[in-house]
């Protein structure tokens, strides 16, 4: 499943998918591989990726009223998930 996270987060980088749509889906599928173990079977480095990829997809809010100062708005989190990407890859 690793794959498909890391392939989703190409896509919202990609611009094929929405970053509600994407904050959504990635926190759904990263909390169903690891409440399965799955994440386990990962290499540490791609886990490490894939962890800090989830923690910026829960730091976004779509709300611009209802936004705190550390969570990210659409930009800020594509440019948080490109510099993830940049970093692990």
């Amino acid at each position: 499943m690793s794959a498909t996270l890391l392939d989703l987060a190409k896509s919202f980088i990609d611009g094929k998918i929405s970053a509600p749509a994407f904050s959504d889906i990635y926190i759904d599928l990263w909390r169903m591989e690891r409440d399965s173990g799955a994440i386990q079977n990962d290499e540490p480095h791609l886990s490490e990726c894939l962890s800090s990829i989830f923690c910026a997809a829960d730091m976004y809010c779509a709300d611009d009223e209802a936004r705190e100062e550390y969570e990210f708005n659409d930009v800020q989190l594509k440019n948080e998930i490109l510099s993830i990407i940049d970093r692990c890859l």
